[in-house]
């Protein structure tokens, strides 16, 4: 239901300021992430990405998608709710349509000075969750850069990721390939740091049931999070960290040719969102 509230929340808030909302204008399914671009009056284009899930680009038909070429003929509203979709093209479209308008609207709110609802960090996140050597850290989801920093302070790091080539390089880490392998112990720790991907292949809110009783702080983080986060919050979330992309151009070539956040990051500015 998160999806379906925040979408909802997005079509009151148009309603609501008399906006008229974005229309969509490009459309890039790459191997790593896919992008949607959309574009408002008076604004300069709003990129939303959400990740291209292998599992579903490797279905053997030679067709992937039955409507490519009329993409950017779609009403906003009809890709929006293809979030709430089993996982799919279509839902992963519609979640990096949600985060373009989610950008458009962080954007007016501050242009109109409607208030804040919520505070953006302005430290490392790393350094406001003041992790020591005995925090105990939780990953969904493989956060390469992030886990490297964490490990040079704490080597009490869970990661649960189904790749399995990341045993080789994190042997000194805790690694499972599915939150069912866990046992009690293991639902119980101090931070827990799950990617976007969660939204996209319809496991968050379980993950949300497993662990906000027994956690200090809930975090969803990455490009395909970016979007307005009250309805997380509600859920029990403590930080959102999404990427404002300031140059969308630059960042759908990186896309169409494959790439994926290592190489589009520079492009954007990332955030971590906390309810004021």
């Amino acid at each position: 239901m998160i999806l379906e509230k925040t979408v909802e929340l997005v079509k009151k808030i148009y309603k609501y300021h008399k906006i008229v909302p974005p229309k969509i204008t490009k459309v890039v399914i790459g191997l790593g992430y896919t992008g949607v671009e959309a574009t408002a009056y008076s604004y300069e284009p709003f990129l939303g990405l959400a990740y291209t899930l292998p599992r579903v680009i490797k279905k053997t038909d030679c067709n992937k998608i039955n409507f490519a070429g009329s993409l950017t003929d779609r009403s906003l509203l009809e890709v929006l709710q293809w979030s709430y979709e089993p996982p799919s093209l279509k839902k992963i479209i519609g979640i990096a349509t949600l985060n373009a308008v989610s950008q458009h609207i962080f954007q007016i709110a501050k242009d109109n000075d409607w208030g804040n609802p919520y505070i953006r960090i302005k430290e490392n996140l790393i350094d406001f969750l003041k992790i020591e050597k005995n925090t105990k850290i939780t990953f969904i989801g493989f956060v390469k850069p992030m886990i490297h920093k964490i490990r040079r302070i704490t080597q009490n790091i869970l990661i649960i990721e189904d790749n399995p080539s990341i045993s080789t390089s994190f042997n000194n880490c805790i690694i499972k390939n599915d939150i069912k392998q866990l046992d009690k112990k293991e639902l119980s720790t101090d931070i827990l740091f799950c990617t976007g991907t969660a939204l996209i292949n319809d496991t968050f809110e379980e993950i949300l049931e497993l662990f906000k009783r027994n956690v200090r702080c809930i975090s969803i983080i990455g490009p395909s999070a970016s979007m307005i986060p009250d309805i997380l919050f509600d859920y029990g979330v403590d930080i959102v960290g999404g990427l404002k992309i300031i140059e969308s151009e630059a960042t759908m070539k990186v896309i169409q040719e494959g790439g994926g956040t290592r190489l589009f990051k520079k492009f954007g500015i990332k955030y971590n969102l906390i309810p004021e």
